[in-house]
């Protein structure tokens, strides 16, 4: 499908027909990653993936653990804990 780049206010833009956005089921103002693949000379539109989105590192995880368990973990005596 060959599409023309146009010019809207200060940005060049590639206007998508219709039909791809109702089958890739985007609207108006959802999140689309741009994959550029220099080497090819392609540049791939696509939904992001959900993984992608929830992707976290150890240490968030970890500080959001202890967020959501600080009340529990503040009540817990390591003394206690080393005895028994």
């Amino acid at each position: 499908m060959i599409r023309k780049i146009v010019r809207v206010g200060a940005s060049l833009c590639i206007l998508l027909p219709k039909d791809v956005i109702k089958a890739m089921e985007w609207d108006f103002g959802d999140p689309i990653d741009l994959i550029l693949d220099e080497e090819n000379e392609k540049v791939v539109l696509r939904n992001p993936r959900e993984e992608e989105q929830k992707k976290k590192t150890y240490l968030e995880d970890f500080n959001e653990f202890l967020e959501d368990y600080k009340s529990v973990l503040l009540k817990i005596d390591p003394v206690d804990q080393i005895s028994d």
